[in-house]
């Protein structure tokens, strides 16, 4: 079944959602957290693919990962973690500035995620080469940080957020 761009635009809304719901969980400069964004980021992955009709799993993001991929986000993610535990608040801003890089960290890497999971899902649910899944991430990092956020562009999604469930 083919993926139609109102779809698509939807799956994006639903990235959205995920992507703010990360900004606030990795704000929280709390042990753990990341744990919290993991579950959420495979949520969204189950969510995009309903929205899309296409099934989208955690092994389908790690297969297009790839090892690389995967060390690249766990890395990010034990250094917020080390950070957290630390209670490591170098520079200027301090503890704000850390809540601040952990929200956008987040932010960033769960926008990237629900691009790939758009794409697998616009490949039927097949993993992607490694190749493309690198163009696919650096798009994705590329769109959040210039214009993910305008106020015109956000669409509301079907589904409601606190119960996470879809539309039949």
């Amino acid at each position: 079944m083919p993926v139609h761009e109102a779809q698509i635009e939807e799956a994006r809304a639903v990235v959205r959602g995920f992507t703010l719901l990360a900004a606030g969980t990795g704000a929280v400069p709390v042990p753990g957290a990341s744990a919290a964004i993991l579950v959420e980021n495979a949520v969204m992955f189950g969510v995009v693919g309903g929205t899309l009709g296409v099934p989208v799993t955690v092994e389908s993001v790690l297969a297009s990962l790839g090892v690389f991929g995967c060390l690249n986000a766990a890395g990010r993610q034990l250094f917020m973690e080390g950070a957290r535990l630390m209670r490591w608040a170098s520079g200027p801003l301090g503890l704000p500035g850390l809540c601040a890089w952990g929200a956008a960290t987040a932010a960033g890497q769960t926008w990237a995620l629900g691009q790939l999971a758009i794409a697998i899902a616009r490949n039927g649910g097949v993993p992607l080469p490694t190749t493309a899944t690198q163009q696919v991430l650096e798009n994705g990092l590329s769109d959040y940080a210039s214009h993910a956020w305008r106020a015109g562009r956000v669409v509301r999604p079907r589904w409601h957020a606190s119960s996470m469930v879809m539309p039949a």
